[in-house]
Order: structure tokens, then C-alpha cells, then sequence
């Protein structure tokens, strides 16, 4: 965790709500973008986001953070936005998981390192709308492989659809990624 997600966090658990309004106002605009990517509907988005801090701020006190603040808040939106669309039918039950080494082997760099560039100014906003740009179907397999670490054969099954295709919309959509994004890798 950084220094600075160390010292706000501890504030935050002392019950300090300028801290939880910096963390709030650091957060709340990426978090709203990576929502409604996943929701597809930016009001929604925002009341998902607003009810993670929401429920931070009242469990402050019994919440313990192992790892970065930032990680923890991507994940909580992840699991409220998934939640959200499992209540509403938009896509069958989703789980999240903690980050696998493959799939850092697989692109190549750490989750240090992505942590770091996403701290970057304006980063979050380009990386989801790079993923929004996806095509429809491209978009939904790479949100599945990488935001729900589902394996290809899963995503298959669920999506009933051969693997292959999962393999090749995949390849598409991190072809396409590093396109949009390479200046940030």
C-alpha cells in the first residue's frame, strides 16, 4: 500500500471525513468510468460508486486493508457492479477473484507496475474507454477473462460459444489494447 493510501486509510478508520472526502474525491470519478463500463448506464454507475463509499465509511472501523486502498476500491466497485447485473439479468452470476499470477505472465508486466500506471492522471479514463471502444462481444469475453478471471473454457460456456472464438476475440481485444494504450505500457 503507498504511503499516502497508509496514512489516509488509518485517518479514515479514526473516523477523520476530510481523509475519507480526499480518498472520496482521489476515486470517485475513475471508479463512476470503471462502473459504467460495466453496467453501461452512468447514473447507475455513480450510485454503485456512492454506495461503496458509502458502506466504507460505515464499516471503517471493522474494514481491514491488506494491500492497497486503491486495489480494494476497484474490487468492491467490480463485485457491486457484477452484483448489479446479476440482479437485473444482465449477465449470468459472476464471481470475482483475487489476481493470478498467469495473468500477469500473460501481459507481461506486475500488478505493481499496473498499480503505479494507473495513478497516472487521466489513465483510468483511457483505459476504460479503450475497453468500451471494444467491439460488443470482444468487449464482454475480455471483461470476463479479466475482471472476473474466468479461464477461456468458462467463458466459453457461459457465453456458448467455442473456444476458439473465445482465444480469437481475446487476441483481438489485447491487439486492440495495445494499440490505444501502448504509450502507457
Amino acid at each position: 500500500m503507498a504511503l499516502f493510501d497508509n496514512e489516509i486509510w488509518d485517518k479514515i478508520a479514526t473516523n477523520d471525513k476530510k481523509s475519507f472526502e480526499k480518498l472520496f474525491n482521489s476515486y470517485h470519478t475513475a471508479l463512476c468510468l470503471f462502473s459504467q463500463g460495466i453496467v453501461k448506464d452512468v447514473e447507475v454507475a455513480e450510485e454503485i460508486v456512492n454506495d461503496v463509499f458509502l458502506k466504507i465509511w460505515q464499516k471503517r472501523e471493522q474494514i481491514q486493508i491488506n494491500y492497497d486502498i486503491r486495489s480494494y476500491l476497484y474490487r468492491s466497485v467490480i463485485n457491486a457492479s457484477y452484483d448489479f447485473r446479476r440482479e437485473h439479468k444482465l449477465l449470468p452470476g459472476n464471481s470475482f477473484v483475487e489476481i493470478d499470477e498467469q495473468i500477469n505472465q500473460i501481459i507481461g508486466v506486475t500488478e505493481d507496475y499496473i498499480l503505479d500506471a494507473l495513478q497516472i492522471e487521466g489513465v483510468e479514463q483511457e483505459v476504460m474507454a479503450a475497453i468500451n471502444n471494444l467491439p460488443k462481444q470482444c468487449r464482454i469475453i475480455f471483461c470476463l477473462s479479466r475482471f472476473d478471471f474466468l479461464t477461456y473454457n468458462e467463458i466459453s460456456e457461459r457465453l456458448n460459444i467455442s473456444v476458439n472464438t473465445v482465444k480469437t476475440q481475446m487476441s483481438r481485444a489485447l491487439e486492440s489494447l495495445r494499440n490505444q494504450l501502448g504509450k502507457f505500457l
